[in-house]
């Protein structure tokens, strides 16, 4: 059975609170207003803009963390990204106790405990359009499209009736349930996969999550003979992969879990009787599934 009241249950259930977006909200606003007048990164003609799911409105549960861009006017031939890093954290410490490098960013935790990743980077041409980040692997510059992701999400979700931002919340949940960490996909690799597998309107949720499942393990399950990773491409700049550093065992064990939940979400989706149906969709949800 579709469910649908249990699906918007559901999905009242893991948005963030009020609570965490006003805290999220603040913090990335006075670290923003930081960036902006700190002495030394405003001679690079600083702006900011935000990223990640909390910019893409996919966030579910609590807010861990929010991206913020850095974009500065430098000349990326002659400078490295490592000494960057260490320019942006240098400036940050003047205004913050906890300030750590990352691969591609700099964190910083605020009194209230809130965690910010600073992400510099510069435009490759159009501020709007895309950029080059650091890159921890390859220790060099690498192109990105932030801008381009969260335009990519307004568009689907408007494509598919406003169910695709929706789904990618649920999709996300449902991965968080996992035993097995080894399963748990990184959130954007997921989102993605969302995306690409979320094909024309569904009718309802549950629909729409049997659609993503059965559409991922009929495209990649080949993959699991030849023992490769496919490709996942950028939704946002598809000249990006976004499973280059998804390995093997991974991408095997989220595959088995589509596999199975793809015969639960079926057999739930088939049910005619009701508490059947509640019961099937809730070894994939728990008690959070309810009627809102």
């Amino acid at each position: 059975m579709e469910l649908n009241t249990y699906f918007q249950g559901l999905l009242s259930n893991i948005e963030p609170d009020d609570q965490a977006v006003a805290k999220a909200k603040k913090s990335h606003e006075d670290l923003r207003e930081i960036l902006k007048n700190d002495e030394q990164i405003s001679d690079a003609d600083p702006d900011t803009y935000l990223a990640g799911s909390y910019a893409r409105n996919t966030a579910i549960n609590y807010i861990k963390d929010v991206d913020v861009v850095l974009l500065l006017k430098l000349d990326h031939n002659k400078t490295s990204p490592d000494v960057v890093v260490a320019w942006v954290q240098k400036s940050l410490q003047d205004h913050y106790l906890e300030v750590i490098p990352q691969g591609r960013s700099v964190q910083v935790r605020t009194d209230s405990g809130f965690e910010l990743d600073v992400v510099p980077s510069v435009p490759i041409g159009d501020r709007n359009g895309p950029i080059l980040i650091p890159d921890r692997d390859v220790k060099s510059w690498v192109a990105s499209h932030p801008k381009g992701q969260i335009s990519f999400g307004i568009e689907k979700n408007k494509d598919t009736d406003g169910y695709y931002k929706p789904l990618v919340k649920i999709m996300k949940f449902w991965r968080d349930r996992f035993s097995n960490e080894t399963a748990k996909a990184k959130s954007y690799i997921l989102e993605n996969l969302v995306g690409e597998n979320l094909t024309g309107q569904p009718s309802c949720y549950a629909s729409g999550m049997l659609l993503i499942l059965q559409n991922i393990y009929q495209r990649y399950a080949i993959y699991l003979n030849t023992r490769v990773v496919p490709k996942i491409m950028d939704l946002g700049y598809s000249s990006v992969n976004v499973a280059k550093r998804w390995k093997f065992n991974e991408f095997a064990a989220f595959m088995e879990e589509v596999r199975k939940s793809q015969i639960i979400a079926n057999s739930a989706l088939r049910s005619q009787n009701e508490q059947e149906s509640i019961k099937l969709w809730r070894q994939l949800f728990g008690t959070k599934f309810e009627p809102k």
